[in-house]
């Protein structure tokens, strides 16, 4: 297969002399990823891989005659740091004890150097499943430089690299770079892309923009000399801190092992340096502040660091060096940090806001008690109101209970005395006027008489009967009213056809006095007037309680009246005004030989029990 700028794959059928051109096709993610080849490399199990200046790493299909991609998108399991290849190295020398089958390349990219493991591989794995794990090694793992051109391994499994600052030795076991620069013997720093080479005899070659560079890696020596770092300058706000009694610092910084700062100082900065003076521009440094940062930061050959805005607590500045050769000083050194916090976050802050939150509690607990208090006496002034309340109306239902109860006494005694004494009184009269009558020996001037108080004293015997019923408390209520007024038809109508008509299911109701008495002597009045004024042959009775409204109805066939001048009478204005006495509602419809009805209706719910 031959690689082109541009021009993407080609590949020689060396049976048919018949070539194969391979190009990108957008859209099908089966093609060759990016035309521009940089490299192309066979594995120990005869796989194509091949590197692009912008498309990332390609393996060759040869059976389906696709390509399989691996770049910056890809999952982080299998993501390589760039998609820029510069070369590509298979590993000889770092295969696991527990698994011999498995493939490692190294991959040169122009963002750091990436391994690649192909685990448990085998000349029949299928390519679409080979299980791949990939990771990338950059400056922030302590090289320096991420430019990675070329890559040979020595017999000891050491990476040698050549980049654009020199020439790197990486031990794949321990992590570590060894840096190599014009400084050491080079004859340049800047190294071409896949322009590396080793011969039998362990001699490489590496070839640079200044030239060609062989060696044999055996044959060099890193020093062991393992400098020692110190902190040069300490800043606060870009500026150095000088010594001083109400400076954080008080003794050189070099000697430094604490520095307290306010919450105000903010931005501060260190200065590092390694005491190296071989080749201190080849020395890398990287720092760390525990407590912020998670990781070492490699910064290259850069000596110094800033931090701001640091949260309020305690933290370690660590610092460690290599010497000009490239071994780290891992003891490095170190500072201690306190960040204070303002006054008002201080512990004795906190513990005043602890103790006014906890005031704070008690005095709404307190408001809350007082409140609660306030309303239990609230509540309970208002229960004893309402008990008083309820007693001062217990005791006026009690007075008027037994106002009432003297009241019935005293119209049961009266309805007594006038049924046992006048009523007696005007029987006997009646009794001795009727045997009077039945004496042969009286002229017919004394016979006229003694009739005539005879009448008198049977018309009142039935009034007093009436005003007996009516005092008489036993008698109140609406069903004894209907009995009377039933009786009262049949004793005055009996010589009439008359119907009284009234509702069988009318509830027990005890009616006022006043109303029992007025309602009574509407109707017996009404029947009188029909006696002796209608000429009527026939009554019609009804009475009926709607709700709480008592209806009566009366009806006659007489002569009637003219309503215009009928009411000139005075039966018929005690009428209206025994009605009015009980606010009910009397209604006389009447005109000459059309008869007379009258409609009276009260409100009975003012009832006594």
């Amino acid at each position: 297969m031959v690689g082109f700028w541009g021009g993407g794959l080609a590949k020689l059928d060396l049976k048919t002399n018949r070539i194969t051109f391979y190009r990108n096709i957008p859209d099908d993610p089966s093609s060759l990823s990016f035309d521009d080849v940089w490299v192309i490399h066979e594995d120990q199990k005869g796989r194509i891989w091949i590197g692009t200046d912008g498309g990332g790493l390609n393996l060759y299909d040869p059976q389906k005659n696709t390509f399989y991609r691996w770049t910056t998108d890809r999952p982080a399991s299998v993501r390589l740091s760039s998609n820029i290849i510069h070369c590509i190295f298979e590993s000889t020398k770092h295969k696991s004890l527990d698994n011999k089958d498995e493939t490692i390349l190294w991959i040169g990219t122009s963002a750091g150097l990436n391994k690649l493991v192909i685990k448990n591989d085998t000349s029949s794995s299928e390519l679409s499943e080979l299980n791949l794990d990939l990771k990338i090694i950059s400056i922030n793992n302590g090289v320096k430089d991420n430019s990675i051109e070329s890559i040979i391994e020595d017999e000891k499994g050491n990476l040698w690299i050549g980049k654009n600052s020199g020439i790197s030795v990486f031990n794949p076991t321990s992590n570590t770079f060894t840096e190599y620069s014009a400084n050491d013997g080079l004859i340049g720093n800047s190294f071409n892309a896949a322009a590396a080479l080793k011969i039998e005899n362990g001699i490489m070659f590496f070839g640079s923009t200044a030239g060609v560079v062989f060696f044999n890696p055996m044959e060099i020596s890193s020093s062991d000399y393992s400098p020692p770092v110190l902190i040069t300058d300490f800043q606060i706000f870009n500026q150095s801190v000088i010594i001083g009694k109400d400076s954080p610092l008080k003794i050189s910084i070099t000697k430094t092992k604490q520095i307290s700062l306010s919450y105000t100082q903010s931005v501060f900065s260190f200065q590092f340096a390694a005491l190296d003076y071989n080749s201190p521009e080849s020395i890398q440094y990287a720092y760390k502040m525990e407590g912020f940062d998670k990781e070492w930061i490699y910064c290259g050959s850069r000596r110094f660091v800033t931090y701001t805005n640091l949260d309020r607590g305690e933290y370690v500045f660590r610092v460690k060096a290599t010497n000009s050769d490239g071994i780290w000083n891992e003891k490095g050194t170190q500072i201690a940090i306190t960040i204070n916090p303002p006054f008002w976050a201080t512990w004795w802050a906190y513990s005043i806001y602890i103790l006014m939150f906890i005031s704070l509690l008690l005095f709404l607990r307190s408001v809350e008690i007082k409140r609660r208090i306030k309303n239990e006496e609230e509540r309970l002034r208002r229960e004893r109101e309402a008990a008083l309340l309820r007693e001062a109306k217990l005791r006026a239902i009690t007075i008027e209970q037994e106002k009432e109860l003297e009241k019935q006494k005293i119209r049961n005694r009266i309805a007594q005395d006038l049924h046992d004494e006048i009523g007696s009184n005007l029987s006997s009269i009646s009794l001795m006027s009727e045997l009077i009558q039945k004496d042969g020996k009286i002229n017919s001037d004394v016979f006229a008489k003694i009739n005539r108080i005879y009448k008198v004293a049977k018309g009142s015997t039935q009034a007093m009967r009436d005003i007996v019923w009516l005092t008489n408390p036993s008698s109140d209520s609406l069903k004894d009213l209907i009995s009377k007024m039933n009786e009262v038809a049949r004793d005055m109508l009996g010589a009439m056809k008359w119907e009284f008509d009234f509702s069988k299911k009318i509830s027990e109701i005890n009616l006022l006095p006043e109303t029992k008495r007025n309602v009574f002597f509407i109707y017996k009045e009404a029947l009188n007037n029909i006696l002796k004024h209608s000429d009527a042959g026939n009554v019609d009775i009804k009475l009926n309680v709607i709700d709480t409204i008592l209806c009566l109805d009366i009806k006659d066939d007489g002569k009637g009246f003219n309503t215009n001048t009928g009411f000139s009478g005075n039966g018929l204005k005690n009428l209206q005004s025994r009605a009015k006495e009980i606010n009910g509602k009397l209604k006389i419809n009447s005109s000459p030989g059309n008869g007379t009805s009258l409609e009276l209706e009260v409100n009975i719910t003012q009832v006594r029990d």
